[in-house]
Order: C-alpha cells, then structure tokens, then sequence
C-alpha cells in the first residue's frame, strides 16, 4: 500500500510543493533530452550522409525501451519510487557525463551513441512508469487532468526553448558538450526530486532480488488486467499500428527533407520542431481548462481526422517543391504550421488517455499497466523507424508522404468503426 497525506492532495497544484518539484525537475532533464536528442541526430545524419544510419541510432533506444519497459513497471510497483526517480537521473547523468569527456579527448565512434542510447532506454523504462504512477500519489483526481495538462505543458515548453537553442549550443560547443549539457541536466533533475516529500511505499515483497521468479508473473497478471479491459487493451494495440505508421514522418523523413533534400542547417530544422512543441504546448492549456466529461473516443476521433488532414497535407507540400511550384522557404513555412497542428492533435489525444489509464488503474498497479501500454503502444515503433530509413533511401519522398498518409486515413476510418473503443 502507500501511505497517502489527503491534506496534500486537497491542495491546488501551485500549492503542492510535491507537484512543483517532481516536474520541475522534470522540466530540467526533458530540456537536456531536447537539446540533446537533435544534436546527436543531426550529427548522425551529417557524418554518415543515410537516413537508415539514423534510424538504426533511434531504433536501438526504442527497441530497449520496448524491451525494458514491462520490467521497468513491476520495479515502479515493487520499490520505492521517489527513490527510482533519483538514482535514474543520477545514473543517466554520469554515464552520459562520461561519454562526453571520452568524446572531448577524441573518442568519438559511433558505437559511443549506440551505449548512449541504450543506457539512457533503460533508465527511461524505469523513470517513465515510476513518474507516471507518483503522479496520483500527490495529485488528487480532480486535479488529475491539470496536472497531466501541466505535464504536456512542460515537455512543450522544454522543446520550444530546447530546440531553439540546441542549434545554437551544437554549433558553439559541439556534440561532446551536449553531452555534458544533458548530463548536468539529469543531475540537476535527481537533485530536486530528493526533495519530495511523500511516504515511502511498502511492498508486499520484501526484497526485489529474492522474489525474481515473480517478476514474469506479475508482468502476465498486468498483461492479463489490460487485456480484461477490451476496450483499452484494443486502444493500446490500435495506437501502437498509429504510431509505426507515423513515426517514419516525424523521425525519418522530415530530417531526411531538410538534411538531405533542402540541405538546409540545423535553426531551419528545428524550427519544426519547435512549432511541434508549441502545438503541444497550446493543446496542453486547452486541455486543461476543458471539462472531461465526454469519452475519450470522441477526442480520438478528432485527433485522428486532424492526423489525416495534415499528414495529406505535408505531401501536398512536398509534392508543390519537387515540381517547381513553392520555393524552399514556403515549404519551410508549411512545415511548421502543419507541425505545430500536428502538436495540437497530439495533446487532444494523449492527455485523455493518460488521465483515462490514472483514473481506471489502481495504483499498485499503476506502474506495470503505464509500462505495458507505453511498450505495446510503441513496439511498432524501431521497425518503422527502420522501414522508413530503408524506403527514404530508395523511393521519391512524395511517393513515401502519399503512401504514409492514405494509411493514417485508413486507420482513422477503422476507429470510426470500432465498437469497443467507443464506449471509453
């Protein structure tokens, strides 16, 4: 059980001194992750001229994390999660800290990134669910919303000014001092988190190591809790077939366009980018002044449509450059209104379901069901990175933009025809 203080929970959210500490810290490691996360892709892209090279660096982080993910949220059940929130960030910290000295002093192999990638996937795996399940620990449901508003907020912000300025810091102090960036970052983040003050949980199980024969066990019995709930165990596997099908779009080929077909620098680039999280940021205060009384299939549906709409359009826009019809700067500008749409979709879709799995799932076992929802909503994922690098190298990127957006409109017309999905 956990020893919950109702009187904290009563609080409104600038009130909480739990609330403001866990996501500013929060705030100071995304904006490192940010920074972080487009310099070494960038600088992936540019030493090896191939958008499949890139894509196997981005494959390799999600591939752990799918892997690590289930794992990670029996761990976020089983010990202390204050405690976990600290020793990641303090872990991803020094590792990363390493490697941007050894890179200082030369040592700069691709291998180098790959290490990067994994470690930090694993201490995410971790991080994300043991995050996820504090969260209604210090937030009482009828500030759930906000604080997962807030949430959204946050992560946009931290890409606006991340991506603004991780062009910059990239051509000021290059990658090895990114690395030193982000890792001052995730410090930084376990520094504030010691400070929150809640009751340790305790735990049915006494010690971690001697009951590692339960740990396949309690991942079937999440598994089996989610798939009892038909509705959201089809929502989960639907937005893991959303995300393969989008992900080649943000990850692969928007880089491949302005890297490899516009040659343009890193500040074009990340605007996208920013405009993203601006999206995001816009659909995150939104959602937080917004009754949720309406089902979240009805939010579904409009993020999908808005999905559909936008994806058709970036190929239009595509298409009007390789004929001749807008020139490099107007395509540019297309890009980032469409992105900064995409970002707002996104919020009208993400925030209700993490409020919907936090208000649905019991807290012990919060930490196992966040796990396997975010694993199985991203299993998909490192194959369509790796698809999309694959065909970015070989087809027209109009004739791929076409293809990857009559499949968003497919599957919207699929969750139009969904029953179960409908009644959530």
């Amino acid at each position: 059980m956990i020893k919950i203080n109702p009187k904290i929970l009563k609080k409104q959210l600038y009130e909480n001194t739990n609330f403001i500490l866990l996501f500013s810290g929060k705030f100071i490691s995304q904006m490192g992750d940010v920074v972080y996360n487009m310099a070494i892709g960038w600088y992936v892209l540019s030493i090896t001229k191939s958008a499949l090279a890139m894509s196997v660096y981005m494959a390799i982080g999600t591939v752990i994390y799918v892997l690590v993910g289930p794992i990670g949220g029996v761990i976020a059940d089983r010990l202390d999660r204050k405690q976990l929130l600290i020793w990641m960030d303090i872990i991803r910290g020094i590792v990363v800290a390493l490697i941007g000295v050894l890179m200082y002093f030369g040592v700069q192999y691709i291998w180098i990134f790959y290490i990067a990638s994994a470690i930090l996937s694993i201490c995410g795996a971790i991080f994300v669910p043991a995050s996820n399940a504090i969260i209604p620990v210090i937030v009482s449901d009828e500030y759930l919303n906000k604080a997962n508003s807030m949430n959204s907020v946050i992560q946009s912000i931290t890409s606006i000014v991340g991506l603004v300025s991780g062009g910059v810091l990239y051509s000021l102090i290059g990658i090895s001092g990114i690395f030193v960036f982000n890792a001052v970052s995730y410090i930084g983040s376990g520094i504030l988190e010691a400070f929150i003050n809640i009751s340790a949980m305790t735990n049915k199980y006494i010690s971690f190591e001697k009951n590692k024969k339960h740990v396949c066990r309690e991942l079937v019995e999440g598994y089996n809790y989610i798939k009892s709930q038909k509705g959201f165990y089809i929502l989960m596997w639907f937005a893991s077939i959303v995300n393969f099908v989008l992900v080649p779009i943000n990850a692969v080929f928007v880089p491949y366009i302005f890297n490899q077909i516009l040659k343009t620098n890193t500040r074009n680039y990340s605007y996208v980018g920013t405009a993203n999280a601006i999206g995001v940021l816009i659909g995150g205060f939104i959602m937080s002044i917004l009754s949720q009384k309406h089902k979240v299939n009805k939010t579904l549906k409009v993020g999908m449509v808005s999905f559909s709409i936008l994806s058709f359009l970036i190929f239009i826009s595509m298409f009007m450059y390789t004929v001749g019809i807008i020139k490099p700067g107007f395509l540019i500008t297309s890009l980032i209104i469409i992105f900064t749409l995409f970002g707002l979709s996104s919020s009208l879709v993400n925030i209700p379901l993490f409020t919907l799995m936090q208000k649905m799932i019991a807290n012990e076992m919060l930490g196992r069901v966040t796990a396997l929802f975010t694993t199985l909503s991203m299993i998909a994922m490192p194959l369509g990175m790796m698809i999309g690098g694959v065909v970015a190298d070989v087809f027209p990127m109009r004739m791929l933009l076409l293809a990857s957006s009559l499949l968003v409109i497919f599957l919207t017309f699929v969750l139009y025809i969904q029953k179960d999905i409908q009644n959530l």
